[in-house]
């Protein structure tokens, strides 16, 4: 391999560096997804919950495309990019609508929680009102940091797009193979 040569392959190594870390982010987001969904559908199953069926169904099935979407990135597919980002947008539209079911329609009692505990009757504790702060507290968050996370990593997945185009327009196809190959 001449100078010239090296320094072609050192290049498309260097453009293909943020691609491969991408892919590798997409790869660990995708296992950990399916373990969450895994996990939730077999807690619901146990107990029969078919709202828990449901989100564990989303998380298995975003995190199967992530996981699977992050080998056709890795080969720089100029289609992986958009179906990562709709895919956590997706992801991202299936929190929302938990976390809006959980403030408005499945909204848990504080009442029960009080029934419960009798003992603290004697107290000046509302925990109907504490119950109920808090579920709008963590229901709240939980909204916004899904925003922020899940819209990140759209839009994070979309801005490699630019970035496989340059590499294939600056790599050879020989270069090309060869870091598939690695």
């Amino acid at each position: 391999m001449d100078t010239d040569d090296q320094h072609l392959l050192q290049r498309a190594v260097a453009l293909h560096r943020p691609i491969a870390r991408a892919a590798s982010l997409a790869r660990g987001n995708g296992l950990s997804l399916l373990a969450f969904g895994v996990l939730s559908l077999l807690v619901s199953l146990i107990g029969f919950d078919p709202f828990g069926l449901a989100i564990g169904a989303v998380l298995t099935m975003t995190g199967l495309v992530e996981f699977r979407t992050s080998r056709r990135l890795a080969r720089a597919d100029l289609l992986a990019p958009r179906i990562l980002a709709r895919n956590e947008l997706i992801l991202m539209a299936g929190i929302l609508v938990y976390c809006v079911l959980k403030l408005t329609v499945l909204r848990e009692s504080g009442d029960e929680l009080s029934a419960q505990l009798s003992v603290a009757s004697g107290m000046d504790i509302d925990l109907a009102d504490l119950t109920d702060s808090l579920n709008t507290l963590i229901y709240t968050t939980f909204s916004v940091v899904t925003v922020f996370y899940q819209g990140g990593l759209a839009r994070y997945f979309m801005r490699r797009r630019a970035m496989i185009e340059a590499y294939l327009r600056e790599s050879p196809e020989w270069a090309r193979r060869t870091i598939a190959e690695l």
